[in-house]
């Protein structure tokens, strides 16, 4: 705590500094302040991320911690021998094998999906290198030369499907002459990479990222995920010039460490995206003097220049302590005080900024909290949102009440009956609860938090007296009281209010799910053709109403301009006040979205002119077309001409996988925007 004379030394900031500060936003893919220098915090995960010398190919921390920023920040600094790769196939590949065939990586399914993967990664390699201008296929050895289809035609994930075709037929078929080739062959590629690698300008960083855009969950999903984890781990020892970065969501690596066999192989390449409270310190004041012309010094001087202290209150421990020591927390919170303080026209951030920026913080952290880990327990926003109204600790004979009154509770029973079964002992519930952050284990010592890297500590052993803590990040969210739950009454029902699930117009839960696996059902039957192209437009204005709702309302099917010649299939109004489709009405004054509907796998010319046509000054120039099939390389062409024509108007491109995704992820109560934010950021490079 600093003294009377230390706070009256804290530097004055001129006046009107306050209501000029912006610190960002706290999703890395919308942020606009990573472009700036000086604004990245030199982390221990990004030194192994740059140093050539460091065989560490896997970034593994939770939601928040940094992953995304770290490829932006190699990107910067190394924009002609990075490539961004956002795999989009973990789904779509699970039908070449089943999960009993592949269970050892010396296996031969193994085998061949790890080979597969490593084959596609080096042609990225090797097309970054021709479209950078540093390699040109008429000097190209023969193993080169025969890749050059697949390398210049196809992307990574189109190349994927290539290989795994024809490695899979030739292992299923009984062709040991074909498999030997096809393994072979990803072995004299790799080779004839530091063959043509001349210098320190042929090294190239592969960022594989937003591992999770794909990911369903599945057990197929998890060893083809532990095939690229395999891959990128033969690649970084074998290929000097070639680094792969893997950045994987904790809770999606700790499927992979629980089944693979030969996990020892891959822990010594593993980097955990921990924060301590001084690179979090770093991390706010570095952007707190953006704005400024006068740098103020760090570690301390520039957060005391802004945020208000006295004897009895410091505010650093006041956010900190607060917080789960993740960058996004702290951005997140540090932002809705400043937002506080700029409403009241303070100078200086105050402790009632602070306090009244505690409900909005929690609030949205818990809803941020059960997104999190919706593909791994789906709608537990229902079990956590039963806390509402009881206390911040309880016994763990209180813990076993709280369980008992969930397994009578029928929204539950019937949501999450695919995993809250498994956790029915209070030992393996708190366990639970303490891996994903929501509560701690009162000891001796103090309370003990689960911590962010993939080796933090297990949770504490629990006994009788032991006491299970709810984070204070939540107990503004859950209108949690000062009390210690020893028990609870039969008679005391769980409480639903409170929590407000997040649901389209007048509809429950129960006909919001039944809807959803409707469309999941019809999407997989509904017939390609003219004949059933009515069927494919309600369905996909269906997806509209029930998964885009946050951000586009009044949705209307065919309708007609004044003049009756323009019929666009549905039209919906952007009313985002945020992330996204916000961007998208400010970036192409979309007010007004058009979603047209191709019940077809196979775009044509005519498609897109029929888009760029929909695009006016009126509605905006940004349209969505929704179709059957996969995105083909030459389609960019068509939405690059449409580009050029319209003012930089972008046609954007929705497969059935993508509407399948959609789908899954409100099923699961998963509410984000990175996989169309995704599509989008694909469709804009490629094009550019």
């Amino acid at each position: 705590m600093k003294s009377h004379d230390d706070v009256s030394r804290t530097s004055q900031l001129p006046r009107g500094t306050l209501a000029k500060i912006s610190l960002g936003q706290s999703f890395a893919e919308y942020d606009k302040l990573l472009t700036k220098p000086n604004v990245f915090v030199d982390t221990p995960a990004i030194r192994a991320a740059l140093d050539p010398l460091k065989a560490k190919c896997f970034f593994v921390g939770r939601r928040g911690t940094g992953k995304t920023a770290i490829t932006y920040y190699v990107a910067q600094k190394r924009p002609k021998s990075s490539a961004l790769i956002a795999p989009q196939i973990f789904a779509p590949l699970g039908k070449y094998f089943s999960t009993g065939e592949v269970n050892d990586p010396r296996q031969r399914e193994l085998k061949s999906l790890v080979v597969c993967f490593k084959r596609a990664l080096a042609d990225e390699v090797i097309r970054g290198w021709t479209r950078s201008g540093l390699y040109r296929f008429r000097r190209a050895p023969i193993d080169i030369g025969r890749e050059r289809n697949l390398i210049e035609d196809y992307d990574f994930d189109s190349r994927l499907i290539e290989l795994f075709d024809e490695t899979f037929h030739a292992l299923k078929s009984g062709n040991e002459r074909e498999w030997l080739r096809c393994v072979n062959r990803s072995k004299d590629i790799c080779c004839a990479l530091d063959g043509i690698a001349e210098g320190s300008q042929w090294e190239s960083d592969l960022l594989i990222d937003r591992i999770d855009e794909s990911w369903d969950g599945s057990d197929n999903a998890v060893l083809l995920l532990m095939a690229l984890m395999h891959s990128c781990v033969e690649l970084t020892t074998s290929v000097q010039c070639v680094k792969p970065l893997l950045f994987l969501r904790e809770n999606i690596f700790e499927r992979v460490r629980a089944v693979d066999r030969e996990y020892s192989r891959l822990e010594t390449f593993v980097v955990s995206l921990d924060w301590t409270r001084e690179l979090l310190l770093e991390l706010v004041e570095r952007r707190l003097n953006l704005p400024l012309t006068a740098k103020l010094a760090l570690r301390g001087p520039t957060w005391q220049a802004f945020f208000e202290d006295s004897r009895e209150f410091s505010s650093q421990e006041y956010v900190f302590e607060y917080c789960q020591f993740r960058p996004r927390d702290v951005l997140t919170y540090c932002s809705f005080a400043i937002e506080a303080a700029q409403g009241r026209r303070h100078h200086r951030v105050a402790l009632e900024d602070l306090q009244a920026a505690r409900k909005r913080f929690s609030d949205n952290r818990f809803k941020d909290l059960c997104d999190e880990y919706s593909e791994n327990y789906p709608q537990i926003q229902m079990v956590l949102g039963r806390f509402y109204g009881l206390g911040r600790e309880f016994t763990l004979n209180g813990m076993t009440s709280f369980i008992k009154k969930l397994l009578v509770d029928e929204e539950v029973k019937q949501y999450c009956a695919t995993w809250i079964f498994k956790y029915t002992q209070p030992e393996r519930f708190v366990e639970l609860l303490f891996s994903v952050g929501f509560v701690g284990v009162r000891t001796t010592g103090g309370i003990v938090y689960r911590s962010l890297g993939p080796q933090s500590a297990a949770l504490p052993a629990l006994t009788p007296a032991t006491t299970i803590t709810v984070h204070p990040t939540y107990a503004d969210a859950l209108n949690l009281q000062n009390l210690l739950i020893g028990t609870l009454d039969e008679a005391t029902p769980l409480q639903r209010s409170g929590i407000v699930l997040d649901l389209p117009g007048a509809v429950d839960l129960n006909d919001y799910n039944n809807r959803l696996n409707q469309l999941v059902m019809g999407l997989k039957t509904i017939p390609h053709g003219e004949v059933a192209a009515s069927m494919f437009e309600d369905l996909v204005g269906d997806i509209l109403r029930l998964c885009f709702f946050r951000a586009l309302s009044n949705v209307e099917h065919r309708v007609r301009d004044v003049d009756g010649r323009v019929i666009r299939d549905w039209i919906a109004a952007n009313t985002a006040s945020g992330g996204f489709w916000e961007t998208i009405r400010v970036r192409y004054h979309a007010t007004q979205v058009v979603w047209e509907c191709k019940n077809y796998a196979d775009l044509e010319a005519s498609d897109f002119h029929q888009a760029a046509y929909y695009m006016t000054k009126e509605i905006g120039r940004f349209v969505v077309i929704a179709y059957r099939g996969e995105t083909k390389q030459f389609y960019y062409q068509h939405v690059k001409r449409v580009a050029a024509e319209k003012d930089g108007g972008i046609v954007l491109l929705l497969g059935e996988r993508d509407l399948a995704v959609f789908l899954r992820q409100a099923l699961n109560g998963k509410n984000r925007e990175e996989h169309i934010r995704e599509i989008y950021d694909r469709t804009v490079r490629l094009i550019s």
